[in-house]
Parts: C-alpha cells; sequence; structure tokens
C-alpha cells in the first residue's frame, strides 16, 4: 500500500512539474517572426549584414538597440537560437533588426523574441514606454547608454512619496534593457538638486549637468492635480541636444492619493548661475620641414634612442601636423567631436585653461600616420571675466620647432572681436603662463 501511495505521490509531482514550465514561459518572452526580408542579392536566406522586418513593435515594448533571438520554430523554449538580430527602427507594429550573428542561414519565416517587459502600474506603462523610447532613439542601436532618471517635483517643487514611487516605476521598467544603464546622479554629488524650469531655460545649466554627471540622457519630470487627472510633464535632455517635452494625463484613482500629500523632501531654493557664451575655435597649422632640417628633427624626437631614430627616418616624413590633441576648461576635457569649433560653459570669474597636442609624421597625406612623437606640448592660461561677455577663445596650434606651438587669442565678440587684455604671470623661474583679463 505504502509504495502504491508513493508512486501516486511521485505522478501527480510530476505532472505537477510539467505543467509549471509553461505558464512561466509564456510570461518571459515576447515571440514574433520576421515577415520578409531586406536584401539586396535574390536569396532566400538571410545572413550576417542582412535586414528583415518583424512583427513585434512599439505595442511589444520593443525598442531601437533591442536584440532579438531568432529561432526556426515556434517552441522557442526547445529549439535552440539560430541567430541574433539587432533592432535599429520600430514602427508600432513592425520593426527592423539587422542579422548580427547565425548559426546558418536564416530562413524567411523564422521566429524572434525577446523578454517581456513587467511593470506593475498598467495606466503608467504606455508613457513609460514612451520617454524610454525617446531617450533611445537618438543614439545608435549598438550604443551602451548611461541614463539618469532624476527627481518628479509635485506643483510646489517638493518630492512627495507618490512622486518617489513613480520615479521607481520608471526605472524598473529602464533596467530591464540590456543597453541602459542607469547614473543615480546623487552617488556622484551628494548635493546635487535641480528642479525641471531651471534646466529647461538653461542651455548652459543643462549642459554642466551632462557633463558632471557623464551621462547620455537626462530626465526630469513634475506633476499637478487637475480636475480627478494627474497631469505629469517629462523633460528628456540627451548630449546630442535632442530635447523632449512628454506631458500625459492618469486617473487619480489610479494612485494611493494620500501618498500624493506626503511630502518627503520640502522645496529648496537653488542658487542660480548666470552662464556666458563662449566658443572655443581650433586652429590647425601644418609644418613642411626643408630637408636640411630633418636630421635635427629626428635628432629631437629620439635623442640617442637608435631605433627611434631608424624608425622616423624610415618613413620619408615631409609633413608634421599636431595630433592627440587635448583642451581642458577647469580640468574638464572638451570634445570638439570632429569639428573645429564647439560651444562651452563659462561663467564670471576665473579659468583656467590647457591645451595639449603631439607631433604627427606624415607623407603627402594625413593617412596614414607614420610616426607619432611621445613629447607633448602644452600650455596654460588663466582667463578672468568680471563682467558680461560673448567669449571667443581661438587655441592655435603650430607643429614646427620655433616659435610658440600653442597659441590662446581670446576674444570678447561684443566689442567686434577687440582682444582680450592680455599679461604675463611668472608662476616660476622656469614656466610662464598667460593671463587674460576683461
Amino acid at each position: 500500500m505504502k509504495s502504491k501511495a508513493y508512486i501516486r505521490n511521485i505522478v501527480f509531482f510530476i505532472l505537477m512539474l510539467l505543467s509549471i514550465p509553461y505558464y512561466v514561459h509564456s510570461s518571459q518572452l515576447v515571440t514574433g517572426e520576421i515577415t520578409s526580408a531586406i536584401i539586396l542579392q535574390e536569396r532566400i536566406h538571410l545572413t550576417v549584414g542582412d535586414k528583415a522586418l518583424t512583427n513585434l513593435g512599439s505595442k511589444d515594448s520593443v525598442i531601437k538597440g533591442d536584440i532579438f533571438t531568432v529561432t526556426a520554430r515556434k517552441d522557442v523554449y526547445k529549439e535552440k537560437p539560430i541567430g541574433k538580430c539587432a533592432v535599429t527602427s520600430v514602427d508600432a507594429k513592425s520593426s527592423i533588426c539587422e542579422i548580427i550573428s547565425s548559426n546558418w542561414e536564416i530562413p524567411r519565416g523564422s521566429n524572434v523574441s525577446l523578454p517581456a517587459i513587467y511593470f506593475s502600474n498598467e495606466k503608467l506603462y504606455p508613457a513609460i514606454y514612451k520617454i524610454l523610447s525617446k531617450s533611445v532613439d537618438p543614439f545608435m542601436p549598438y550604443d551602451k547608454l548611461k541614463i539618469s532618471i532624476y527627481d518628479i517635483y509635485d506643483s510646489q517643487n517638493n518630492v512627495t512619496k507618490f512622486s518617489e514611487n513613480v520615479k521607481q516605476e520608471i526605472k524598473d521598467v529602464f533596467v530591464q534593457k540590456k543597453r541602459v544603464k542607469l547614473v543615480e546622479p546623487r552617488a556622484i554629488q551628494k548635493d546635487f538638486l535641480i528642479y525641471p524650469e531651471d534646466i529647461r531655460n538653461s542651455y548652459g545649466l543643462r549642459t554642466e549637468v551632462m557633463e558632471t554627471l557623464a551621462v547620455d540622457v537626462f530626465i526630469i519630470g513634475s506633476y499637478a492635480i487637475e480636475n480627478e487627472n494627474i497631469a505629469f510633464t517629462f523633460y528628456k535632455f540627451d548630449k546630442y541636444f535632442n530635447d523632449e517635452k512628454i506631458s500625459f494625463q492618469v486617473p487619480v484613482g489610479s494612485f494611493d492619493v494620500a501618498s500624493i500629500q506626503d511630502v518627503i523632501r520640502p522645496y529648496k531654493p537653488v542658487p542660480k548661475k548666470e552662464y556666458l557664451p563662449c566658443t572655443v575655435a581650433l586652429k590647425e597649422f601644418h609644418y613642411m620641414p626643408p630637408k636640411d632640417e630633418k636630421r635635427s628633427i629626428i635628432n629631437h624626437e629620439a635623442g640617442r634612442d637608435v631605433y627611434k631614430a631608424i624608425d622616423l627616418n624610415k618613413t620619408n616624413f615631409n609633413i608634421i601636423s599636431p595630433v592627440d590633441f587635448v583642451f581642458k576648461l577647469d580640468n574638464q576635457s572638451i570634445n570638439f567631436a570632429g569639428k573645429t569649433e564647439t560651444p562651452v560653459l563659462l561663467t564670471k570669474g576665473t579659468h583656467n585653461l590647457f591645451a595639449s597636442f603631439r607631433r604627427g609624421y606624415f607623407f603627402n597625406s594625413k593617412e596614414p600616420k607614420l610616426y607619432v612623437s611621445d613629447k607633448h606640448v602644452d600650455k596654460e592660461a588663466i582667463l578672468s571675466i568680471e563682467k558680461d561677455a560673448s567669449i571667443y577663445i581661438e587655441v592655435m596650434l603650430n607643429p614646427s620647432f620655433e616659435g610658440d606651438n600653442i597659441e590662446f587669442k581670446i576674444y570678447d565678440v561684443t566689442e567686434k572681436k577687440s582682444q582680450l587684455l592680455k599679461t604675463i604671470i611668472k608662476t616660476e623661474a622656469a614656466k610662464s603662463i598667460e593671463f587674460f583679463k576683461d
């Protein structure tokens, strides 16, 4: 009798186990299929680099940069993956993805799947997805993004228990996407404090926030009670200056009303900074040394290193250009992103300027680099501004071996580009720093 009862229990337990996976797995993946292919050649199957159209879209929480798992049959839980497909664009009911890996050729009609997104408030989720989608869209699909989701304020600029709950819901959704890394502002700067109207109205403050936190996207929001609804407004800023305002309303009854009145961080005034318009311009000069100077140049670069001298002599260089340029304002590196001019943040007061480059050696063209010096050429300067001004900083790089290799020229463009006053401050016997003052 005992053995029969034992067997019945085992059978019952196995049946229970068999029933569980179908329920659990069905809630873990969203599955669709490749409906057509976007390929130039007349081929039946897809391979790495080909693009495919799928029937998964924003309705399925797909965003640009998602990676689909590709399988050959409908049962994605039993079938081994045959490839990966990266989403490059998304519509409501479809998406385009590019095959980034495959075990073998992928037939049309293959299935694609990705993890489902979990959320706790179905009224909020459509808006959260919209904020997420707009956050990732300006970037390349393969970019890993650092995103900061900052505070959500009530109409009096207080942080409430309700706004913290909403922020957590947004973070819980964002973090489920593999390309997103959340950055907590107060973990970087303990006294970090900013309000929506301040950052929205100040280009300078916006840029400062992005640079201070070293993030790609910064999100901040507010809400107000309007009749029977809660009206939300979110602002999304990114490093490419694609600013977005996202507004939506949700019925008050969808939330715990008491939490809306529960203030956990009251409004605290923030001293406002006044930013001055400033542009930094890069001017590069190139040097073609005469033949009789080459030996002294090689000696300068190589010193007593015979191998360096041989390597440099073999290049037969005839052009020297500045390479590996670095410009810092108050010890913060400024990225020109391939351009010759870039806007920077500037306030009244004293600022430190620093520029450096190395000499690159070429023959007739800028590519390839034949040799790069291991010696850095650098220069520092001090800029003091006490009045309202619009500043234009020229940084001139000269790779020759005579005169100033780096020269700063600073103008107030409100004064028709008249150069600011300049004096020299001796800081030590072997070094001088230029001082520019309005």
